[in-house]
């Protein structure tokens, strides 16, 4: 891809915003649960931007179906990935508000942000995913993103290691990460993602680059080149928006690169063979269902892994053939067995 059309794409990505239905009623933040969907005003800003086809988009299909299935009102704020001010002051501003009934907000990089918030509020309530909760009033939902990553970790050890079966791999026993930023929940994919790779073959080389931005898919897209120029046969981005740039260098490299919390195998079908998938959209939609329901805990966490779906894989059918997938299912069984307890950084 040229440089302008990534840019391009990174821009549109950081200027699109989605607003469910409106927030015009103001319900009690203290009295919040067991009332009707209709009643029910849910705002959301977020850590990040829509339109990373990944993370933030999918927790973004959670909240709209929320909206769409219960009735909910859903107002998405949306801020830049690294302006850290901003996610505090729209957490702050929905929170001073008395409208909003719950707040939801994700992202490790929200929790300490949200802590404070959180305290400052002691009677509104709040969501948070990819995170433990982080005071009485927040219900956390975390992911055991280092077992997704072990699964695709052993993919592309399977693909390195099987140019006949793989034709843009070269046989180099040598694969890579290209992550957001340093830090602890990109090491925990980087931990399982190894680890899973040396279940397969303990010679295996693992290229780990950091791009350091979560929004730009050039930057993505210049690290997942050079990784791919030093020999590496696949690329698994752990990047957000900027995950974009690595995905698409795995096609213009005639290599492979595997995406990340979304299914994102159609965006570039020929050279995708799977995606690791953190469920976001589907543990945020029954929380807030919970919510409605009257029954979602604060100060409590919901763990999302191999067991309960909460993280897993998604085969590109079209390259990985059934014995290959078959391979990875097997060491799945036994993580979810616990023949296999699959190494985290956190």
């Amino acid at each position: 891809m040229r440089r302008t059309a990534l840019v391009a794409a990174a821009a549109l990505a950081a200027t699109s915003a989605l607003v469910l239905g409106a927030c015009s009623s103001t319900p009690s933040t203290s009295d919040s649960t067991g009332a009707a969907g209709s009643d029910i005003t849910i705002a959301a800003p977020l850590s990040g931007q829509l339109g990373d086809k990944s993370f933030m988009d999918s927790a973004n299909a959670g909240l709209t179906k929320a909206a769409d299935d219960l009735g909910v009102k859903v107002k998405v704020i949306e801020a830049g990935a690294d302006d850290a001010p901003a996610w505090e002051r729209n957490l702050t501003e929905a929170s001073a508000s008395g409208e909003n009934n719950l707040i939801v907000t994700g992202g490790t990089v929200m929790a300490s942000t949200l802590e404070k918030v959180a305290a400052q509020f002691p009677d509104q309530k709040y969501l948070i995913f990819d995170s433990e909760s982080v005071g009485p009033n927040v219900t956390g939902i975390s992911y055991a993103q280092n077992e997704g990553a072990f699964l695709v970790g052993a993919l592309a050890a399977l693909v390195t290691d099987n140019p006949d079966v793989f034709p843009r791999a070269t046989g180099s026993h040598k694969i890579g990460v290209a992550g957001g930023m340093d830090i602890p929940v990109i090491q925990d994919f980087i931990t399982g993602f190894t680890q899973g790779a040396k279940a397969i073959d303990p010679s295996i080389t693992v290229d780990v680059r950091f791009i350091n931005d979560f929004a730009s898919a050039q930057k993505g897209y210049d690290i997942a080149m050079a990784q791919f120029n030093d020999g590496a046969d696949v690329v698994y981005q752990v990047a957000g928006a900027a995950g974009l740039g690595v995905l698409q260098a795995g096609e213009d490299s005639g290599r492979y690169a595997i995406g990340t919390d979304s299914n994102q195998n159609d965006l570039h079908p020929d050279s995708t063979p799977a995606s690791a998938i953190k469920s976001v959209d589907n543990t945020v939609y029954d929380a807030i269902q919970s919510f409605v329901d009257g029954k979602l805990e604060m100060g409590t966490t919901i763990t999302g892994n191999i067991a309960n779906d909460g993280v897993g894989i998604a085969f590109n059918d079209a390259l990985v053939p059934a014995d290959i997938q078959k391979k990875v299912d097997d060491l799945k069984q036994q993580v979810i067995d616990g023949t296999i307890t699959v190494d985290t950084a956190l």
